[in-house]
């Protein structure tokens, strides 16, 4: 009776609760009526190409169809907050899981549904070593390689909010999260030209928005009355100014060789424009930690995202 009591017991702690259950969906299209045109753009091959998966299937390239895929929570867990996935590779490939689906998982396991946006790469043909595509993608002007992912990134915004009601997600509180070159990806889907297509917040994971030139961080607040102080601890509280950046959470390791200097510029911009976004600056911890166990600081972001989203991702 004992040892069925133990196998009872057993079978009971490894049954999923419901803050364990994920719905996995299949990809949907982000273009379904078809590809927009990327006529001009640099990152096109000269012959077709083929998606094809790499290092066992931890990385995808050659993305020419971008697709969206919803990882959503048990309804009886399910917050209302959405966040769509933009995963990085340097604009060459993706890191699907490591910086996707496993921050998906995670996400919805913990009521908030979650999307891997696959967008659209430099091509490689065929024969193409990767330090050659390298070469090749730094040499292309600031941002260039990421337009058709910022595209597919702010239309996947659009697809969240047009299905919310089928996903369960509140249509005010549909952000995005990127990593690497996907920061860049969400950090531009923050300019969109049409302030209802911007995400209504944005995680930015040793990534950031570029060009040639950068975009011009707008204003966070509108300017004090004449005569305020000027000393902040007299200033009253400032009012928010129309098209202002919506909040955001900033996450890099500080011996991050890659995009260090940039992340730290930006961050630098966005506090002289008067923002205040949630910083990680870890000791330790690389380019393209994502979910990867470093035994570092850095792995905790995920936790801290999660509780930012929990203090400041609220019903408004």
């Amino acid at each position: 009776m004992i040892k069925t009591a133990l196998v009872a017991l057993a079978l009971l702690s490894a049954a999923p609760t419901a803050a364990q259950v994920v719905h996995e969906h299949a990809p949907v299209p982000v273009w379904p009526k078809g590809v927009p045109s990327m006529e001009g753009w640099p990152g096109l091959a000269t012959v077709p190409v083929q998606e094809e998966l790499q290092e066992n299937g931890e990385q995808v390239r050659n993305v020419t169809v971008p697709t969206l895929q919803p990882f959503l929570p048990d309804p009886a867990k399910a917050s209302g907050t959405a966040v769509v996935i933009a995963p990085g590779g340097g604009f060459r490939h993706l890191g699907i899981h490591n910086a996707g689906t496993r921050v998906a998982r995670w996400l919805a396991k913990r009521g908030v549904a979650a999307f891997v946006l696959k967008y659209r790469l430099v091509q490689s043909p065929p024969g193409e070593t990767s330090e050659q595509m390298r070469k090749r993608v730094l040499s292309m002007a600031g941002g260039i390689g990421g337009v058709p992912g910022v595209e597919d990134g702010t239309e996947a915004l659009r697809i969240v909010r047009a299905n919310a009601a089928k996903w369960g997600v509140d249509p005010a509180r549909v952000g995005i999260v990127g990593f690497s070159a996907g920061g860049h990806v969400a950090g531009m889907t923050m300019f969109a030209a049409d302030p209802a297509g911007r995400p209504d917040f944005a995680g930015l994971i040793y990534g950031m928005p570029f060009g040639t030139p950068d975009p011009v961080i707008p204003p966070a607040n509108l300017p004090f009355p004449e005569g305020t102080p000027k000393e902040p601890w007299l200033q009253p509280k400032p009012a928010p100014a129309p098209g202002r950046l919506p909040p955001m959470f900033l996450a890099m390791a500080q011996d991050d060789m890659a995009v260090g200097q940039g992340f730290r510029a930006f961050y630098d911009k966005l506090f002289a424009a008067g923002y205040r976004p949630e910083l990680h600056l870890y000791e330790r911890g690389g380019h393209g930690f994502g979910m990867a166990t470093k035994g570092t600081t850095s792995d905790h972001w995920i936790d801290q995202f999660g509780w930012w989203l929990d203090a400041e991702i609220k019903p408004k």
